[in-house]
């Protein structure tokens, strides 16, 4: 079938792999052997990155790929949110000389990994009984903050439903919160998840709270605050990593509540990996459960977070040959 092109594409890194095989079993592994990291800011558009991917690669443009993009996808047009960028999918493909050309959203792909991700690549966060017929969420923070529904069907595969739940309005449930959100609207007409669960958001968080403390905020980037804070150097710091850490829990709480994801929630992204050793010194769990008289419900929801920096890959192969008639294995 030759060389298999797949990318994940977030609003800061461009990740593309070669996949050359696929392995007929019950449960397929689908990984990508080549693997390159491009920085997004030093492109123009889509065509110029992917035209020098393949140059590093040395290889000829494939007639096969399958791009998983930080954003949303309609009527065949991509639009990568953070970035900018837009472009006709077909357009894409007649100028890359593709034969089938797919892009799907970036959670979308995280979502369609995860029934190939082995127990090495995902830790338990929680620990619960989930049901195997419903549905799992699968959301997270990192440039932006992606979410998708994964959906099993009766022939035991899976059905993808993307979403931009990043953009939900973020609720504050403590006063501190409700200060925080006070400040952001200040700068701002809406205050999504987003907001607060991505890397911006980390930064978000440490003004905020400066501000409520009375103390000049720094430049700090994201990784300083996160640094900073994890190695518990800078006490506002810190505090912005708690209530990061806390809100996700909150977050994750409310979508396994409002899509019925008895399945299971799964955290990817590249934020939280970094947050696990200071995540059980947190709210984490219980905000996750307090959800009212729904609290039994979302405890018997079990959490994974993803610990394979590369999952994307997986699931834009997956979907690629799922999705591609000449590929399906036999």
């Amino acid at each position: 079938m030759g060389l298999l092109l797949v990318a994940d594409i977030g609003g800061t890194n461009a990740r593309f792999g070669l996949v050359e095989q696929v392995e007929n079993t019950r449960k397929p592994v689908y990984s990508a052997s080549q693997q390159i990291t491009l920085q997004c800011a030093n492109y123009k558009d889509m065509a110029s990155m992917v035209k020098a991917c393949c140059a590093e690669f040395k290889i000829d443009i494939p007639k096969f790929a399958c791009l998983a993009i930080a954003g949303p996808i309609e009527h065949g047009v991509a639009r990568i949110t953070n970035l900018k960028w837009e472009f006709s999918i077909s357009e894409l493909r007649d100028q890359l000389d593709m034969k089938t050309l797919h892009v799907i959203n970036d959670f979308a792909a995280l979502a369609y990994a995860v029934p190939f991700l082995s127990n090495e690549e995902t830790t338990v966060l929680y620990a619960a009984d989930p049901n195997p017929k419903a549905p799992i969420v699968v959301m997270g923070p990192g440039t932006g903050f992606g979410m998708a529904l994964l959906v099993p069907e009766e022939d035991g595969s899976w059905e993808i439903i993307p979403t931009e739940g990043g953009h939900a309005s973020f609720a504050p449930t403590t006063e501190k919160e409700l200060a925080i959100k006070s400040f952001l609207l200040k700068q701002q007409s809406h205050v999504s998840v987003e907001n607060i669960l991505s890397g911006a958001g980390l930064v978000n968080l440490y003004r905020a709270l400066a501000h409520i403390a009375g103390v000049e905020a720094k430049p700090y980037s994201p990784a300083d605050v996160s640094t900073k804070g994890l190695a518990n150097e800078d006490p506002i710091c810190r505090e912005a990593v708690v209530t990061f850490c806390n809100t996700l829990g909150a977050v994750a709480g409310d979508k396994a509540v409002s899509t019925g994801a008895r399945g299971g929630v799964v955290i990817g992204g590249g934020i939280t990996p970094k947050l696990m050793s200071i995540l059980g010194e947190t709210d984490f769990e219980e905000r996750y459960k307090n959800k009212g008289p729904m609290k039994d419900f979302v405890s018997d929801i079990p959490i994974r977070v993803i610990v394979n920096d590369k999952a994307a890959l997986v699931g834009s192969a997956a979907w690629l040959i799922h999705k591609t008639r000449e590929l399906k294995p036999a």
